[in-house]
Order: C-alpha cells, then structure tokens, then sequence
C-alpha cells in the first residue's frame, strides 16, 4: 500500500511539473556571457532560483504561468526584466545593460 501510494505521489509530481512554466535563455553583457549570476524567476508567490553557467545560460522552473520578472545578480550588478511563463518552454536572452543611472535588463 505504501508502495502504491509512494508512486501515485511521484505520478502527481511529474503531472505538475510538465504542466509548469518553463523559462530559459542566455544573458550578456557587451556581447560576453554572463557566467556564475545569481538568477530569480518571479511568478506570484513563488520565486523559483539557479545560476548562470559558463556560457550565460539560465534554466528556470515555475509551477504558475503568467506575468513574472527576471532578476539577475552578477557580482554587485542587479537588474530587473519583464517576461511570461506559459505552459511550455519559452527562451528569453537578455542583455544586462547600464543606462547612466542603474542596471536594466534588455531582452535581444
């Protein structure tokens, strides 16, 4: 029975999982990859988080869709970006870009 149970929960699991907003792409900055960034999806109340890796490239999982941002922290550099978790997976490549007064996100 515990059995059963263990496998209808890992079934519910991947359920919800295939049905999250699945967001991915590439930052940079003066045409450069931006590597090790802190990187945070924010979707309502949730506020899924990973790493850039050596080639800029972010993967991030949301269980809503809807109107969310992306923040980027790269060593002291933070910058904020709008972009849509829909039910399946959408890139956004962005430029982290200074505009004489803060760091702002620019999708490409």
């Amino acid at each position: 029975m515990r059995r059963a149970a263990a496998w209808v929960l890992l079934g519910m699991a991947a359920v919800s999982t295939a049905i999250a907003g699945h967001v991915f792409g590439t930052i940079r900055e003066n045409n450069q990859p931006v590597r090790g960034a802190a990187v945070t999806l924010r979707c309502g109340n949730e506020a899924p988080g990973g790493t850039t890796d050596q080639e800029g490239m972010y993967r991030l999982f949301a269980r809503t869709t809807g109107a969310c941002t992306l923040e980027v922290n790269a060593g002291g550099r933070h910058a904020v970006g709008p972009l849509y978790s829909y039910d399946k997976p959408t890139a956004y490549d962005f430029d982290l870009v200074h505009d004489g007064k803060s760091w702002v996100l620019r999708r490409r």
